[in-house]
């Protein structure tokens, strides 16, 4: 909203809609909520809201803009609703009949391009702000992955990121193509904090439609698990909302349990679960051991 700052979120997620200019809709990408584009701030009502950001809709319009006989194409959830539009819009790149592919990650997954000798990388560093101890690691075979895209036929490629931390040690790295002194740096800094690979987790997510019973279920949880102090191995971080706190309607607290004893980690989360059995209600738990992301 230009008028009182701030975003439009889906209802039922504690997340910013996506615009879809294409289909005039803004989208939530967790739940599926699509609302008409001309809608209103529900903050202030103002009808003055403009898109920010670096979609690849806006992206495309704006190579269209600046190389305007160039045939252009765009790869993503929109331009590929089933297999068959995928493999269109790859076979035109490989018969050369694209001349600037526009796309999501999507694009990085194993393609071979012999005749691309461009890549440009927009906003590389926007995973590095994700609550995730795996950031880094992901922003750097991100990387890696689109760099590769470049120069794999007969001619030299060249690759431009654009990012706000070029010195960060994935980007530094992953620019390098120097995998040692990315492994060194990140699994130096994991042993420092505690993370795996030397150690081990198990996240429990606790989620319901009354903010409040999850709040006390978690801390309830969490003073429960304290108070075992058996567990000596054994570290609990939290209870915290989750970083996405809410879900399709449901709000999610978290509760981390982190340890190098995986018999007694295992043994603390069941007695949290056997706790959560007792106390009832009508708040889930799911247990996610050796969680793959934190959100």
């Amino acid at each position: 909203c230009s008028d009182c700052g701030q975003a439009v979120q889906c209802p039922h997620c504690r997340i910013t809609l996506t615009l879809h200019k294409g289909r005039g809709e803004l989208v939530c990408h967790y739940c599926g909520y699509a609302t008409n584009s001309r809608t209103v701030c529900t903050n202030c009502r103002s009808i003055n809201l403009a898109p920010i950001g670096f979609g690849t809709e806006r992206i495309e319009e704006e190579l269209a803009g600046m190389f305007p006989k160039a045939r252009i194409a765009r790869l993503d959830h929109d331009t590929t609703r089933n297999r068959q539009d995928f493999l269109r819009i790859l076979r035109a790149v490989h018969d050369r009949e694209v001349d600037i592919l526009v796309g999501t990650q999507m694009i990085t997954k194993g393609h071979h391009f012999p005749h691309v000798t461009l890549v440009g990388i927009v906003w590389a560093d926007a995973g590095l702000g994700m609550p995730d101890y795996k950031a880094g690691e992901r922003t750097f075979q991100l990387l890696a992955q689109v760099t590769g895209r470049a120069g794999r036929g007969e001619q030299p490629g060249r690759v431009i990121v654009q990012t706000h931390q070029p010195t960060h040690y994935s980007i530094a790295a992953a620019r390098d193509h120097d995998y040692p002194r990315f492994f060194e740096k990140e699994t130096g800094l994991r042993k420092a904090l505690g993370y795996p690979p030397f150690s081990r987790l198990i996240n429990l997510v606790l989620d319901g439609e009354q903010e409040e019973a999850v709040q006390n279920r978690a801390e309830a949880l969490a003073a429960k698990g304290k108070a075992l102090r058996r567990y000596r191995k054994t570290g609990i971080l939290g209870p915290a909302p989750a970083p996405l706190a809410r879900l399709r309607g449901r709000f999610r607290w978290q509760i981390l349990l982190k340890g190098t004893d995986l018999e007694e980690l295992h043994s603390l989360c069941l007695e949290l679960e056997q706790e959560h059995a007792r106390l009832a209600g009508k708040v889930n738990l799911s247990v996610d051991v050796d969680p793959e992301n934190m959100l």
